[in-house]
């Protein structure tokens, strides 16, 4: 059928924000990506992570993904910006409600029918498919990729979880924004163990793959030992001054922690059975790692 562009993207934006996404922006799905994930691959620093290698050929060209794709429509949904956690043992932000793969998916599906209206064919992901979304999310206006390697927005920071929409309908594309991190180190410098590198996060050496993706005991000693995170890390996106409180979000109450959780010490946490880490964590992203994971976590850091 015969559509009009502009009144395609209007009603996506429309969904969009009465999904409760904060923003919507569109990117050429043939824009050019570079090296940059290829030199990271080839550098070992994706760790054992090893469906990076596997995916790359996909991630690089999103017409493998989506045969016939035109755009892509990059989407920014906000999680909280304070730490919920009243109790030693530190939860990144994102993790700290419910798993957001679930919670976004049925949010994606409403805009996907809402595009198959204008004669679209659409895949979606948020973090679960072969698509580079922070390069196509730069691409699409929404913010620039900072040092840490993480989007950052002018006014609202880097607290985000960010979607992806290929669609076979040419949209009208958004203007890329300037990197605004300046002569700023500061990600870097706060960094414990020296992962960050100028927009490079080498996985290595990253907490947050640490106490999430890494299966070896032995070298996790060494990198738990740094502060008292147990699952994933914000330290980075503390320290960076564009996460200074200054506009307020408005955040699904899904994505808050639950009060039992921000009260629980690591030592309570420890001692969960496995009944009752899947109790506890049943809708987490936590619950990925186990409950074995997460003692190891814990036990790191007392030793």
């Amino acid at each position: 059928m015969m559509y009009s562009a502009p009144a395609a993207r209007q009603a996506a934006e429309y969904a969009a924000a009465a999904l409760g996404f904060s923003a919507l922006g569109v990117a050429p799905a043939d824009a050019d990506q570079g090296t940059y994930l290829a030199d990271w691959l080839a550098a070992g620093q994706h760790a054992d992570m090893v469906w990076m290698e596997r995916h790359l050929a996909a991630r690089q060209n999103p017409q493998l993904v989506l045969p016939g794709v035109r755009s892509v429509i990059m989407l920014t949904y906000e999680y909280a910006h304070a730490d919920a956690r009243r109790a030693p043992g530190r939860i990144a932000r994102y993790a700290q409600g419910e798993d957001y793969h679930k919670l976004l998916a049925a949010k994606l599906a409403d805009i996907d029918e809402t595009l198959q209206f204008y004669g679209g064919t659409q895949r979606c992901f948020t973090d679960s498919g072969p698509v580079s979304e922070r390069f196509f999310a730069a691409r699409a206006g929404l913010g620039w990729i900072g040092r840490n390697g993480l989007l950052i927005r002018p006014h609202l920071g880097s607290y985000c979880f960010l979607a992806c929409i290929l669609t076979t309908l040419e949209l009208p594309y958004d203007t890329p924004t300037a990197n605004r991190c300046g002569t700023c180190h500061r990600c870097e410098q706060a960094c414990p163990t020296g992962a960050l590198n100028n927009g490079c996060c080498d996985a290595r050496k990253c907490l947050s793959y640490w106490t999430i993706e890494a299966k070896c005991d032995e070298d996790a000693a060494t990198a738990l030992s740094h502060g008292d995170r147990i699952y994933g890390c914000d330290i980075c996106q503390e320290a960076c001054p564009w996460n200074r409180p200054r506009q307020e979000q408005r955040v699904d109450p899904h994505l808050l922690m639950p009060a039992p959780l921000s009260k629980l010490s690591p030592q309570d946490l420890a001692s969960l059975s496995t009944a009752e880490f899947e109790q506890l964590f049943a809708g987490s992203p936590i619950r990925r790692i186990g409950n074995a994971h997460l003692k190891r976590n814990i036990e790191k850091l007392t030793e």
